[in-house]
């Protein structure tokens, strides 16, 4: 398949020469990065988008209140008692799932692939996760959310509790790792705090009122890239 100069892209046909381009799909991301049509609608600071960043700039808003970075070869090293923790890459990547990992499962799931012994990770203690919300954030302003966990099953049927709403309202007032990006909160043992920022590009919008979605990102495109 013949690809788009400068890009991983394949040919887009009719593409647009006097508009800004918005794209979305997983693992679309990476490969337009670069394209010079499509990088005017990608939302990605692939030094932004990083768990430690997060906890920089949020603070004690993070769910992960004991979380902390370390090498690969340091988580092993805490885990080689027999203990369990939370362990997740810290810069937004699927080098391998953020999930509770013992030593045996964690040498599985980054025995193989592009995973270093160097790679920076987060690991925290393991908490009980009661529901999962996403926020998608324009320009600092909320313009939708969803339920899309409970304990953890797929769920987008269950209300967003106003104390997450304001939190994530405060916390985009102060800080974002771009103009367009998702957030992502959970309820933990007696409080809601922070799990990470996502790139918009490549978020899932689960029961989130799409059309509200797409016109607040249309807007905010179009009001920075004027045609």
């Amino acid at each position: 398949m013949r690809l788009e100069r400068g890009s991983g892209v394949p040919p887009i046909a009719d593409l647009p020469d006097d508009a800004p381009i918005v794209c979305h799909g997983p693992g679309f991301i990476t490969r337009a990065r670069g394209h010079p049509r499509l990088q005017a609608g990608l939302f990605f600071d692939p030094t932004a988008f990083r768990w430690s960043v997060f906890r920089a700039q949020w603070g004690e808003a993070m769910a992960a209140t004991d979380g902390r970075v370390m090498t690969l070869a340091e988580a092993r090293d805490v885990l080689a008692d027999g203990s369990a923790a939370f362990i997740r890459p810290d810069e937004d990547s699927k080098a391998f799932d953020g999930a509770v990992y013992d030593g045996d499962s964690l040498a599985r799931a980054t025995g193989t692939g592009p995973v270093s012994d160097a790679m920076p990770v987060m690991l925290a203690t393991p908490v009980p996760i009661e529901a999962e919300w996403r926020f998608f954030v324009v320009d600092r302003e909320i313009v939708a959310c969803s339920e899309y966990r409970r304990w953890g099953d797929p769920s987008t049927e269950g209300a967003v509790p106003y104390a997450a709403i304001d939190l994530v309202a405060d916390l985009a007032s102060r800080w974002s790792p771009a103009a367009i990006y998702c957030l992502d909160l959970a309820a933990t043992t007696g409080r809601i705090g922070v799990v990470e920022a996502n790139c918009f590009n490549a978020a899932r919008f689960y029961g989130a009122d799409g059309d509200a979605i797409l016109r607040a990102v249309t807007a905010s495109v179009l009001s920075h890239h004027p045609s």
